[in-house]
């Protein structure tokens, strides 16, 4: 089941000015709010690790009024074995549409170069080039202010098909 956060923004297509119906959350400079139970989902990742990944997106609420909400499409659960990690990476990006805007949060283990086990936690903003080209801006935006808002990333990145996030790659990346 979808899980949808509280946190909705307008935004009058022709206006700069902004009516918030939450106040304790941060807004973009798209103009979408960073939610506190966006925030909880990912401290329930990086310090309670009662997830391996999250994939969510921007729900629009109503199209006319261009107006969107989170929309949390899946919370996996924790996989302590490091050896999974590349198992569990390749399913995570495995369910990343070809069509649709989404962002990974992911808890990515693996060994460095001298044999210590490490745990990075990557944000990657996964916007395919057949996203439609009004979203891909608001997503853009969005992600800049994401990215500020979570404190502790090791490495954030952009994607628009899986080959720019095979396992190896991205290893490469962190463990650089």
């Amino acid at each position: 089941s979808l899980l949808f956060a509280s946190i909705v923004l307008l935004v009058h297509p022709l206006s700069k000015q902004k009516t918030q119906t939450n106040s304790k959350s941060v807004v973009t400079m798209s103009g979408i709010s960073v939610s506190d139970e966006l925030l909880a989902l990912y401290n329930s990742v990086k310090l309670d690790q009662k997830h391996k990944y999250v994939i969510f997106s921007l729900a629009p609420v109503d199209a006319a009024k261009k107006t969107y909400d989170w929309q949390i499409d899946e919370a996996a659960d924790p996989e302590p074995d490091f050896d999974k990690n590349e198992e569990k990476f390749a399913e995570a990006v495995s369910k990343l549409p070809d069509d649709k805007h989404k962002f990974l949060l992911f808890d990515f283990k693996f060994s460095s170069a001298d044999g210590r086990r490490m745990e990075k936690l990557i944000l990657v903003k996964w916007c395919p080039d057949s996203e439609h080209f009004r979203v891909k801006p608001i997503v853009g935006a969005t992600y800049q202010t994401l990215k500020e808002r979570l404190p502790g990333l090791a490495k954030d990145m952009q994607a628009t098909d899986a080959d720019e996030l095979a396992y190896e790659i991205v290893l490469k990346t962190l463990s650089a």
